[in-house]
Order: structure tokens, then C-alpha cells, then sequence
């Protein structure tokens, strides 16, 4: 899904982001800080989600919208407010949501489960297909991904533990590299993040990863997983789960009390 993000505020149009991810991952984003930088994004991309803000410099963001109307009627346009009193005219505008500020994630998700133009995803995309019960392996079609460096896969490994949740470079740390001083570590996770985008890439599962400033997470979309079928009951999953899970990782040992009481 491609995304416009237009605030005035820096920290806002990171803020949101990361919001968005964490709802709906493995997007890419344009962002603008006022009307003609916003307007420019429309033009030169084919954005699918607009979010504005009302109060930007010079025009508004419902001029903005109305432009953005006027250039790809197709586009599904979202307010993001702190103000209340827009709200009639933003819907005389036919948008798909009205959000105030600040963002509230279950918000966020309903406003774009029930987009005004549905988007649709993309059936092309490639996909990884990770097994954890036993030694965790990793696949892209039937070949075994090979990486660079072990703790890129074992990055990724925790990632895909985490469901999509995000996981924040102190807390990857703490259980990748628990030997290491804190600037050692965070050298060491660098290391690994460049390492695992290269690889992935190799195999164009580059969207796999997702990477926001000093945040990780995995778009769970783009995998197949073992363990994901056995947390959602598929039919056949419960039989998959043998006591083993990641054997190769002693942080993934705390999983296994989960497994065996879900």
C-alpha cells in the first residue's frame, strides 16, 4: 500500500508511521509538510492512503484534500486532528476517515479496514516461509535462504517470535548480544540489520523486514510460518508441534511454556 503522510510536524509524520505499521505493515510511505510538497507526492506516485492534518503552513489540509480529490478520486483520504469542528465539512469531502489526535491504533485499524476505495493486495508479492518447530529454517519458494551472518537469521528468528509486534533495539539487544556492553550491542545489531536486509534482498523479500529508526518487525503477510498456523488453530497445525521450537536459540525456550499451554 502506498501512503502519504502530510503534517507540518516532523515528529508527527514519524509518529504516524510507526502507527501505521504496526496496524497494517509492509508499506511505502511519501511524506510533505505543507500543500505543494503533498500535491507533488500525488502527482509523480499512485498513492492509495492519504493522511492529512487540518493545520498546516498556508493552505489547509481540507484545501489539500480537495485537490488530492480534484488530481486521483481514487485516493482514500484520511484526517488526522486534533480538532472536532472539521469533521462535517472533512465528510462533505466523501473521506474515508476522521481521526483525532492522538492516534489511537484501534482507530487507526478501523479506518482502514473500511477504506471509502478498498486496496487491494498485491498477489505477486513473494514469500518466506519460516520453520520454527524443531531448528529454525528459513525457505523462499523450496530453496533454504542462506545468510551471511547467523545473527542476521537469528534477527529474524526473534522477530518472527514477536508476531509483527515491534521490538525496539534495547530490547534486542538484551537477548541477542546480553555478552556485549550497550554500545558493543547496539554495533553488533547494526551489523546484524545490514547483513539480513542484504539477504533477503538477495531473494526479493526485501518487505519482509520492516525498519523504522531504532524499531524492527517482521510483516507477517509476506510469511508462511509453522507457528503462526498453530497460534490461528489450522486444521493439522496442532499435530506440527512436537515439544521443539527454535532449538538453536536459548531465548526461544520461553516460548515453549506458552506453546504447551495454548
Amino acid at each position: 500500500m502506498k501512503v502519504l503522510i502530510a503534517d507540518d510536524e516532523k515528529f508527527m509524520r514519524e509518529d504516524l508511521q510507526k502507527a501505521v505499521e504496526r496496524v497494517s505493515p509492509g508499506n511505502t510511505y511519501f511524506f510533505a509538510e505543507n500543500f505543494d510538497s503533498a500535491v507533488k507526492a500525488v502527482e509523480e506516485n499512485k498513492i492509495e492512503v492519504a493522511f492529512l492534518d487540518i493545520h498546516m503552513p498556508g493552505k489547509s489540509g481540507l484545501e489539500l484534500a480537495k485537490a488530492i480529490r480534484s488530481l486521483r478520486p481514487e485516493i482514500n483520504i484520511i484526517i488526522v486532528t486534533a480538532y472536532e469542528e472539521y469533521a462535517l465539512n472533512a465528510l462533505r469531502l466523501y473521506v474515508s476517515g476522521y481521526i483525532l489526535k492522538p492516534v489511537l491504533d484501534s482507530e487507526l485499524k478501523e479506518a482502514l479496514d473500511h477504506l471509502r476505495v478498498p486496496v487491494e493486495k498485491k498477489g505477486t508479492d513473494r514469500r518466506l516461509t519460516a520453520k520454527c518447530f524443531g531448528h529454525f529454517e528459513v525457505y523462499c519458494g523450496e530453496k533454504s535462504i542462506s545468510f551471511s551472518r547467523q545473527k542476521g537469521k537469528e534477527l529474524l528468528a526473534y522477530l518472527i517470535c514477536l508476531n509483527g509486534t515491534t521490538a525496539s533495539r534495547g530490547e534486542i539487544c538484551a537477548n541477542l548480544f546480553e555478552d556485549s556492553s550497550e554500545a558493543k550491542g547496539y554495533e553488533r545489531l547494526k551489523k546484524a540489520v545490514q547483513s539480513l536486509k542484504k539477504d533477503l534482498n538477495k531473494y526479493g523479500l526485501s518487505d519482509v523486514l520492516i525498519h523504522s529508526r531504532n524499531s524492527y518487525a517482521v510483516n507477517t503477510a509476506l510469511i508462511d510460518c509453522d507457528y503462526y498456523d498453530y497460534l490461528h488453530r489450522k486444521p493439522d497445525s496442532k499435530s506440527s508441534y512436537r515439544g521443539r521450537f527454535m532449538t538453536q536459540y536459548s531465548w526461544a525456550e520461553v516460548y515453549i511454556y506458552a506453546l504447551e499451554n495454548y
